[in-house]
C-alpha cells in the first residue's frame, strides 16, 4: 500500500476541496486503480473525469452528510453545482445512513443509492472493566455546534437529577462549554464535567465507564459516537430526527425522544439509565455494533461495491 499525501494550500474549507480535486487529478489520471472511493465532492469529480480515460475503472462516492438542495444553492452555489454533478455522475452513490439516501431520492431522484455507515474496531472499542458508580450520561461530540443541542442536554440533565439526584454529564469532545453552562441550570452546572478531547487510544474507557451516551441531534447524517459507544456495551439516547435514530432498537439497546423538548429527553436519559442497570444490556449493545465492525461488515461491503458484485 503507498499512501500521497498532497499539501494543504487553502485555509477556506470550499476552497481547500475545490483544489484538492484539481491536485488529485493527475494521479488518479496515471494510476491503475480498479476502483476510486471518494469522500469529498470535488475528488469526486476528479474521480469521474478519469474514469473516462481509464475505462472500467469502478467510481464510488460517500457523502458524509445530508444532501440538502437548498441549503447548498443557500451556502455555496459552486458546491450546488458539484453536489448535483455527483450524485448525477458517479456510478456508486452512498450515504451513511438511509436517512442521507431519503434525502436523495427526495432532493435529488436518485433511487439506487446504498447505505456504507461509519465504522468501528469492536476489538478496539470494548465494555470497561467497571461503569462508574455515579449515573453518568456521556457526550461525545462538538459540544459547541448548535444542532447537537447541548444546552438542551443540560436542561434535561436538571430534570434528570430529580429523580436520580446522583446524575452527572460528562462533555466529550473539541469546544468552550463555559458560555453553555453559564446558561445551564444551577442543578446542571453542579453535575457537569468537561473532559475535553481525550487521548484518542482511550476513548473506550469513556464510552464504557458511562451509563448512556447522548446524541440529541436534530440534524446529524449518522452519529460515530453512538456507534462506539455501542460497541462498549453502553445504551444511547438520540432523537426521532435524522439518521441516528436508525441505531436505537427501542427499549434494548437505547431510548428515542422528540427534538427540542427537554422534559422528553430527560425521560429517555432515564429510560437509558434504567437500561444500563440491566445485565443483558452490554451484550445486547454489544451485538448491534458488530454490524459496523470494519473487518467482518464493512471491508467486505467495500468489496463488493468496487467489484460490481
Amino acid at each position: 500500500m503507498s499512501i500521497v499525501r498532497l499539501p494543504r494550500r487553502h485555509e477556506d474549507l470550499y476552497e481547500h476541496e475545490a483544489h484538492f480535486g484539481r491536485a488529485v487529478l493527475p494521479h488518479l489520471l496515471k494510476a491503475d486503480f480498479d476502483a476510486v472511493h471518494s469522500l469529498g465532492r470535488h475528488d469526486a469529480l476528479a474521480s469521474i473525469r478519469a474514469a473516462r480515460l481509464r475505462r472500467g475503472r469502478r467510481t464510488v462516492f460517500t457523502d458524509l452528510g445530508l444532501p440538502t438542495r437548498a441549503y447548498w444553492e443557500r451556502m455555496h452555489r459552486r458546491e450546488a453545482r458539484a453536489v448535483d454533478k455527483v450524485i448525477d455522475r458517479i456510478q456508486v452513490y452512498s450515504g451513511m445512513s438511509q436517512c442521507a439516501l431519503d434525502h436523495v431520492v427526495r432532493e435529488y431522484g436518485r433511487t439506487d443509492g446504498v447505505v456504507v455507515p461509519g465504522g468501528v474496531d469492536t476489538g478496539e472499542f470494548r465494555p470497561a472493566e467497571r461503569r462508574e458508580e455515579r449515573p453518568t450520561i456521556l457526550f461525545s461530540g462538538a459540544f459547541e455546534e448548535p444542532t447537537k443541542e447541548v444546552g438542551l442536554l443540560l436542561e434535561a440533565l436538571a430534570i434528570v437529577a430529580k429523580t436520580e439526584p446522583d446524575v452527572q454529564l460528562w462533555l466529550s469532545g473539541p469546544g468552550d462549554a463555559g458560555e453553555l453552562l453559564e446558561e445551564a441550570p444551577a442543578a446542571a452546572r453542579e453535575r457537569t464535567e468537561v473532559l475535553g478531547l481525550g487521548e484518542a487510544d482511550r476513548q473506550h474507557e469513556r464510552y464504557g465507564r458511562a451509563w448512556a451516551t447522548c446524541l440529541p441531534t436534530r440534524a446529524d447524517s449518522f452519529g460515530m459516537a453512538l456507534i462506539e459507544s455501542l460497541a462498549c456495551g453502553t445504551p444511547l439516547v438520540t432523537t426521532t430526527q435524522g439518521a441516528p435514530q436508525e441505531l436505537v432498537t427501542e427499549g434494548v439497546t437505547g431510548s428515542l425522544c422528540a427534538p427540542g423538548d427537554a422534559e422528553d429527553l430527560a425521560r429517555a436519559c432515564l429510560a437509558s439509565l434504567a437500561l444500563a442497570r440491566l445485565p443483558a444490556t452490554i451484550a445486547a449493545c454489544r451485538e448491534s455494533a458488530e454490524a459496523f465492525d470494519w473487518d467482518r461488515s464493512l471491508a467486505p461491503l467495500c468489496e463488493r461495491l468496487y467489484s460490481g458484485g
